[in-house]
């Protein structure tokens, strides 16, 4: 069994998940920053790998385009750097990866994929998101959804 940290930087901050794969889910949560600041969530992400102490670090894949694009790609590759100098392996997915693989499982929206890791971890039933109309904002606990969705599409595609 391997340790693995998901991370998915997002607007609000960080959605985090750290999973003994294949089926146990040790800690989960939502990091908000206000203001959003590389620095602050950087900081929470060291003290993350010092507490959990990971044999990986996964992180969403970088995109550009907007500013909070760019705001994420700056931090992603701070992790990666955070991952060379602590010894930890980084990988990064992207989102069509992601969806991919959950496509296997017979999912292809985040809402569905967010339900099918509720089916694998029910702990995270208390968090389970609304379905998202097109005037509301993502829910709240999505980014755990992501992170875990992160977590889930290594373990997959390295096994």
């Amino acid at each position: 069994m391997s340790l693995i940290l998901a991370l998915y930087p997002n607007s609000r901050g960080l959605g985090f998940a750290c999973v003994e794969m294949p089926s146990r889910l040790v800690e989960f949560g939502i990091v908000t920053v206000r203001p959003v600041n590389n620095e602050r969530i950087r900081g929470r992400i060291e003290k993350f790998i010092g507490f959990f102490k990971p044999e990986i670090v996964v992180i969403r894949d970088s995109e550009t385009g907007t500013p909070r694009d760019r705001r994420i790609a700056l931090l992603i590759e701070d992790v990666k750097k955070l991952g060379q100098a602590t010894g930890v392996p980084v990988y990064s997915y992207s989102r069509q990866q992601v969806k991919d693989v959950f496509e296997v499982f017979g999912e292809k929206t985040k809402y569905g994929i967010a339900h099918k890791i509720i089916k694998w971890f029910p702990e995270l039933e208390d968090h389970a998101p609304r379905i998202r109309r097109p005037w509301m904002d993502e829910d709240y606990y999505m980014g755990i959804f992501d992170a875990l969705a992160l977590a889930i599409t290594h373990a997959y595609l390295t096994e």
